[in-house]
């Protein structure tokens, strides 16, 4: 890639501009179907048309620019739905942060999935002008964080303003390979991908991602129309890691899904709509992501639906923090992303989220509050109706090793031409269902 100020056309991109991306991934909040040309427009929406590198202001993240830098005492943070702590249509944590720092937060849920919304803040960056969001939420596995890395259009963060950082992020998400020494992200929040299943209908789910295939719940078996998400499960249940798959492999795996199609096993391909349907009966067992069901068995009503990550492993994505260039006030983003660090801040967070904490002492605060999170915990209580004990206990909450040991990165594709090959033999599953 150039570093130029002219723009580049996809064709010109250089190799190194895959390395180390992982796969695209449409969210598990997603309100996108992702069936047929729609998919492929999406994905084709990622990178069709011409780039422009922002590489004209280079200084820009470095310590001395940083240090010219003004606190302004206004947020605008962009994030997906339901992703943070909720009290009478309020965000507890962010009304702390605006009482300790006089920083006033607008918090605008406007993500629907990673394409769309990297589509509607390009045009801004392309430009070099404000995006409206000095915090937005990218996910790893998914090339649109990939591009805005790449591109120069994420602000490298302040090393020494994050002192919570530093001190309390869990091994999970320090310094990870799609960021080494987390130069430009912060995880908000991790999950896995694996199987959702109602107890009280199976009984002996066994230990593998076998359930999702067995033809005893022919027609009641739900899976999901992302198609990575997709093929990497057709890739686990023929006993190959999705990271070192070939293209081989994803034929073989293409293959065992629609022999689960044409068996009548799958009752249906959904998007996020998945969870109403496990809840309602429709479905029995199915594709899930983790987060989900345990929100959903925290409800009392849907107590019966479980998560399993399989003996074959679940996939691991993390949802990211950034600073989209040109945000006018990085200072206050820094804080702010610094202060959800704080072990009581994501106790209350967690308390709401449900997904894996990024700081493992946010553990022992939600089960012995110290601080300010004492009041706002016990405040969330009555709305959310269980103890802070549940979701402190919790394995898919705050995971141990072994739990951590089964998760499985994506594949890491290397051009434009595999994700193509990868979609034409994963769409077709999913077409006509």
């Amino acid at each position: 890639m150039t570093n130029s100020d002219h723009e580049v056309p996809v064709s010109g991109m250089d190799p190194s501009f895959w390395r180390g991306m992982t796969q695209p991934r449409f969210s598990r909040r997603q309100a996108l179907a992702a069936t047929g040309v729609g998919l492929v427009s999406v994905l084709a929406g990622g990178i069709a048309g011409p780039m422009s590198p922002a590489g004209a202001s280079a200084a820009v993240g470095s310590p001395s620019w940083w240090k010219g830098q003004k606190k302004h005492d206004v947020l605008n943070f962009a994030n997906w739905p339901y992703y943070i702590d909720v009290l009478a249509g309020k965000h507890p944590s962010l009304e702390h942060f605006t009482k300790t720092t006089g920083t006033k937060v607008s918090y605008y849920e406007v993500i629907q999935d990673n394409a769309s919304f990297y589509q509607k803040i390009r045009p801004s960056l392309v430009a070099r002008q404000y995006t409206g969001y000095d915090i937005v939420v990218m996910t790893n596995n998914n090339p649109q964080l990939g591009y805005l890395i790449e591109l120069g259009w994420l602000i490298p963060l302040d090393q020494s303003k994050r002192p919570n950082f530093d001190k309390y992020a869990g091994p999970l998400i320090k310094n990870p390979s799609w960021d080494p020494s987390n130069k430009f992200t912060m995880a908000w929040q991790s999950g896995w991908t694996g199987v959702g299943y109602n107890s009280k209908v199976i009984k002996h789910p066994g230990t593998s991602i076998d359930l999702l295939f067995d033809k005893k719940y022919a027609g009641r078996v739900g899976m999901l129309t992302d198609l990575f998400e997709l093929g990497s499960a057709g890739l686990l249940a023929i006993g190959v890691e999705p990271a070192t798959s070939t293209e081989s492999d994803w034929a073989k795996a293409a293959k065992k899904l629609q022999l689960q199609k044409s068996d009548g096993i799958v009752g249906a391909y959904y998007d996020q709509s998945y969870i109403e349907h496990l809840k309602n009966g429709d479905i029995v067992v199915s594709q899930a992501y983790s987060g989900d069901i345990f929100q959903a068995d925290l409800n009392s009503k849907y107590k019966d639906l479980a998560f399993l990550l399989p003996d074959e492993g679940a996939m691991l994505w993390t949802d990211n923090m950034c600073i989209p260039k040109y945000a006018e006030n990085p200072v206050d983003a820094m804080t702010a992303m610094d202060y959800f660090y704080n072990p009581m801040t994501q106790a209350v967070v967690e308390y709401y989220n449900d997904y894996i904490c990024p700081v493992p002492a946010a553990k022992l605060q939600l089960l012995h509050p110290t601080g300010w999170d004492k009041s706002a915990l016990a405040s969330l209580k009555p709305e959310i109706g269980l103890p802070t004990s549940v979701t402190a206990d919790s394995n898919s909450v705050f995971p141990d090793a072994a739990r951590v040991k089964d998760s499985k990165p994506y594949r890491v594709f290397k051009n434009q031409d595999e994700i193509n090959a990868w979609t034409n033999l994963f769409l077709p599953i999913i077409q006509g269902a």
